[in-house]
């Protein structure tokens, strides 16, 4: 429910995050015989994030991954406790922002709604 998300070096809360990895299996046979060949296509990932709070809006948008030609590594360390930590980490690699719907400011603490976040590869830790 709760997660700690680094990136570019500014840490940032988020609300309800939701992580889905894939990777496409094709599979084909020839008629006539029982050979099968199977390959796999390369992995994509993708994270979405309901609410994502930040003090430092300005470091945020300027970090990697903001910007479709500069792709960067998104830290995800997701857990319980009062601190959002505590749980397993990931690291998204090659992550772009791909949408985000609200930015408003209220007390110096910069609000981003429906965060969606495309990436290449997911690791553990």
């Amino acid at each position: 429910d709760k997660a700690i998300i680094g990136w570019g070096g500014n840490l940032t809360g988020a609300i309800q995050v939701s992580v889905s990895y894939n990777q496409q299996i094709n599979r084909r046979r020839t008629i006539g015989n029982n050979i099968a060949v199977i390959w796999a296509s390369m992995p994509s990932g993708q994270v979405t994030i309901q609410r994502l709070l930040t003090t430092n809006a300005g470091g945020l948008f300027s970090a990697p991954g903001w910007n479709a030609c500069n792709p960067g590594t998104v830290t995800i360390a997701l857990g319980g406790g009062c601190d959002g930590g505590g749980g397993p980490s990931f690291q998204a690699v090659g992550a772009v922002v791909s949408q985000f719907s609200v930015s408003a400011e209220a007390e110096s603490l910069t609000v981003m709604d429906n965060v969606v976040i495309e990436f290449l590869q997911l690791m553990g830790g």
